[in-house]
């Protein structure tokens, strides 16, 4: 008797297909009180600046911030307080090159030093409802400095709420879409850009014995209204903006977002500009935020603070070699100018 090995083998997949789930999973974003989550955020920015008889100065600048996030209990949901363990930053322009690092007490002034310390003490909350989105900040109000790097209250809300805007909150199917509108906040003279996003489910993964949805993205400028329009002096466009999340389905958070986006900045149409200026300022910001632990936090913080408050290198958890040995350099330092002092 002649067997058809591939029609049994087909009618056995059919079979074991039939048993499994469904392709559905619930991206929603989810916080568990009395834990720790901590990530680190790292962008790449590239930027060229019109100077007069220059034309076109390219500046860079590289920001690296760990972020505690402690979560409790609030009435709408749960609470959020968010406080930098680390801020480090180089920036370069003509040679220029300037350098923060909250880490080392040799680099801790400066002008950046000036503009990022107000952010190592800054404490603030971020309360969300119980399907993963942002409700309410508190905190911010009094933030000073760091909103001369684009660091203010408006990025910071921004920050908070990227996660959450783009999670559908809702079951979705291995290759549907949905929309997400992001803002990026671009100061008093550009406004605020709003970009709108079309993600993807692209496949369903398994990292290290757990579930993982693989979500690309894909962006382009949502037009302001008439209103915002009159109120911005520089126009702001996105040329292009691309990305890629790795979401952990089971956790309820994003193990991964990577962000490149390409904008150009330029006076608005129908402004006249001086004989030669550049007519536009090509800006490319790469950014990547990754879940890099979960801990159990002993106390739930008080609004607006944290258990790091006051002590933001003792309590930095999953510390990287370069925090530890620039911790402990300047521990050495400081006792061998104690003994100075004592001699």
């Amino acid at each position: 008797m002649t067997v058809n090995l591939n029609a049994g083998l087909g009618a056995v997949t059919a079979l074991i297909l039939a048993a499994l789930p469904g392709k559905a999973v619930e991206l929603k974003l989810q916080w568990q009180p009395g834990k720790r989550y901590i990530f680190d955020n790292r962008a790449d920015t590239s930027m060229k600046m019109p100077l007069p008889g220059q034309g076109l100065i390219e500046t860079t600048a590289n920001m690296m911030l760990r972020v505690h996030n402690d979560v409790s209990s609030h009435k709408e949901g749960v609470r959020v307080s968010h406080a930098f363990a680390s801020v480090r930053m180089k920036q370069q322009m003509q040679g220029l090159e300037m350098e923060y690092d909250s880490a080392d007490p040799a680099k801790r002034d400066g002008l950046l030093g000036t503009v990022l310390k107000p952010l190592t003490e800054t404490r603030f909350s971020a309360v969300y409802d119980n399907n993963g989105a942002l409700v309410g900040t508190e905190g911010l109000d009094d933030l000073k400095g760091a909103q001369q790097m684009g660091m203010g209250k408006e990025e910071l809300e921004a920050m908070a709420r990227q996660s959450a805007d783009f999670l559908p909150v809702k079951n979705v199917e291995v290759g549907e879409t949905w929309n997400a509108d992001v803002d990026l906040p671009m100061g008093e003279l550009g406004g605020k850009v709003t970009i709108r996003y079309v993600l993807k489910l692209e496949e369903l993964l398994e990292q290290k014995g757990r579930r993982v949805a693989r979500v690309s993205m894909t962006g382009a400028t949502k037009e302001a209204d008439a209103g915002e329009k009159k109120n911005k002096i520089l126009r702001t466009e996105v040329k292009q903006a691309t990305g890629t999340m790795l979401f952990d389905i089971e956790l309820g958070q994003p193990l991964e977002i990577e962000t490149s986006i390409f904008l150009e900045t330029g006076l608005p149409a129908g402004i006249p500009k001086a004989p030669g200026a550049p007519g536009k300022m090509p800006l490319k910001t790469v950014s990547v935020q990754k879940l890099v632990g979960v801990e159990d936090v002993r106390e739930a913080p008080p609004a607006g603070k944290t258990q790091s408050e006051g002590k933001p290198d003792e309590t930095a958890a999953a510390e990287s070699k370069e925090d530890k040995k620039a911790r402990r350099k300047a521990r050495r330092a400081k006792r061998l100018q104690e003994k100075a002092d004592a001699e």
